[in-house]
């Protein structure tokens, strides 16, 4: 038995509740995942899956092993590749989560330059504008913009990026521009959360080494990037987003920035990774890459 491989079929089914499925993700027959995880529960001695003839799911003992089977797989990868030469041509698979907005918006439009210095990589991505677990989902690293949290997890500054507040022609027409902080109690923010259950804070500036809250109107909440783009354009208020992220929408006057004189502290990117985890040499050239990628986006 092929303990590394059967280990790897284990996790496909775990991960995906299928045998069906996992036999798709890794090109190899339904039968032969099948032989494989039973051949690993009976050197094991001990039940992995309850299979029923709609899903797959982990039993206790499934719950227990496999955290620490795809810890130790992904340090298996980690130490194959953590050897390549500088010169040697980077290859395989980059598995990274990051929020949808800034992947189509700052990483989209550069990654022909990626892909012609390196050719032989792919790139799986799962866009979530939420915090996922990267253990259970297998990913190479998350990014993350914002503060961090506390977390167990090895966090890589990638660098920072400038905030302005935006409102659409739309929104003048009807509402006027504000001018002044005191000009907001007549104005509408669209509030954004990833939780609805988060409290809403208002119009937020940072002036005198803080963050500061203006406590404002809003006709809408919402929880994703592209969702609070989308409200701010039709007019429905004013939003606070990186400059990368609303370039176009002000060079084709879409957007029109106001109260340049309150603007959110810039807000940090980051990579997170966990700790445990070798890091392979294509992770560490894409981290590099895209901070030089962040490093280039507009500061006004």
């Amino acid at each position: 038995m092929d303990k590394i491989e059967t280990m790897k079929r284990f996790v496909a089914v775990a991960q995906t509740g299928s045998f069906t499925s996992a036999s798709e993700q890794l090109n190899v027959p339904k039968s032969a995942i099948s032989t494989s995880v039973s051949r690993l529960e009976d050197h094991l001695n001990t039940r992995l899956l309850h299979r029923s003839t709609r899903r797959v799911s982990l039993t206790e003992a499934g719950e227990r092993y496999y955290p620490q089977c795809l810890a130790l797989l992904t340090e298996l990868e980690g130490l194959e590749t953590q050897f390549q030469g500088e010169s040697a041509a980077l290859s395989g698979v980059l598995k990274l989560d990051m929020p949808s907005r800034f992947f189509s918006t700052l990483v989209a439009p550069h990654l022909t330059d990626w892909f012609a210095r390196y050719p032989d990589t792919q790139i799986r991505l799962l866009g979530a504008d939420y915090r996922i677990d990267p253990i259970k989902e297998q990913v190479d690293c998350v990014i993350r913009a914002g503060k961090l949290q506390d977390s167990e997890m090895i966090a890589r500054p990638l660098g920072e990026m400038t905030m302005l507040n935006c409102v659409s022609p739309s929104y003048i027409e009807r509402f006027g521009t504000p001018l002044t902080l005191a000009h907001l109690s007549e104005h509408y923010v669209v509030d954004y959360a990833p939780s609805l259950r988060q409290p809403q804070l208002g119009f937020e500036y940072y002036a005198d080494g803080q963050t500061h809250y203006v406590k404002t109107r809003s006709f809408i909440s919402v929880s994703t990037t592209d969702a609070y783009l989308s409200a701010c354009l039709n007019g429905l208020g004013i939003i606070q987003l990186p400059a990368s992220g609303v370039e176009q929408q002000i060079r084709s006057g879409e957007l029109i920035e106001v109260l340049s004189d309150y603007r959110c502290e810039s807000m940090p990117i980051a990579a997170l990774y966990p700790s445990r985890r070798q890091q392979p040499k294509r992770l560490s050239e894409f981290l590099n890459w895209l901070s030089s990628i962040i490093a280039q986006h507009p500061r006004y």
